[in-house]
């Protein structure tokens, strides 16, 4: 029994290890940063030639004028994970129009309605009535960014399944950084009002070494969570220390 234990405690030790090597983090550890860490430790190094990142703010309501302000100040191009069917006119034509000026576009559900019981067919329905309304409110929906972010950080294997078949990659609730683009999986790092600028520098410059694609998050639509000087402060350190935010 004990030495069982122990092997067990010596393997936790090196998982953890491996991960952190491999697929460095900041924050809390849940089930999703376990399971995609473990993904991208067997799928390697990056093949990139050089470091990248996104930055995408999640539920684009009033506060995706902050963003993109922010977006202005820092000379970098944002990215808005739209519900579909839940904004008001102004934010829909405001990002319709920053859209045509190259701002970026992500699927985060018609009506952020939880994905995680519904069935393949459901969560495909979902998708493409995102894509229609999307259409209605004057998106160029020939050039929505390849990537789903799922409504309640959903991921089951339906999900998983349905955004694969719709050629997309799919950004889980694990809070790492990639290996590089070209994962399915993609982690993220949030952006807080509590977020720790020594220890995101020390993300940053180890993810840069790595040649690693590290996307930002925030919620701007929620003040409690969304801070406009801390937000302008992580990204202009990852711009100065070189990351290319071009997702072209």
């Amino acid at each position: 029994m004990k030495q069982t234990l122990l092997f067990l405690l010596v393997f936790l030790f090196l998982l953890m290890a491996v991960l952190w090597k491999c697929a460095p983090l900041l924050g809390a550890w849940n089930k999703q940063t376990l399971y995609v860490g473990l993904l991208d430790c067997w799928y390697g190094s990056s093949t990139d030639n050089h470091a990248h990142a996104l930055w995408i703010d999640d539920d684009s309501t009033e506060g995706v004028f902050d963003v993109k302000k922010i977006a202005d100040e820092v000379g970098i191009t944002p990215c808005f994970a739209v519900i579909a069917d839940k904004m008001t006119p102004a934010v829909a034509d405001s990002l319709a129009r920053w859209q045509r000026q190259g701002v970026g576009i992500v699927l985060h559900g018609l009506r952020h309605e939880q994905w995680r019981d519904w069935t393949e067919e459901q969560i495909t329905d979902d998708i493409r009535n995102s894509y229609l309304r999307l259409h209605e409110q004057g998106f160029d929906t020939t050039h929505i960014l390849k990537i789903i972010l799922p409504p309640h950080g959903g991921n089951n294997r339906t999900i998983r399944k349905v955004i694969q078949q719709q050629g997309c990659q799919m950004i889980c609730g694990a809070s790492l950084v990639n290996p590089d683009r070209h994962v399915f999986q993609l982690g993220r790092i949030a952006i807080t009002p509590q977020t720790d600028t020594t220890a995101m520098r020390q993300l940053l410059e180890k993810a840069y070494e790595r040649k690693a694609f590290i996307i930002f998050g925030t919620h701007s639509s929620f003040p409690n969570s969304f801070s406009v000087e801390k937000t302008r402060q992580i990204l202009r350190m990852a711009k100065e220390i070189g990351f290319d935010f071009d997702f072209k």
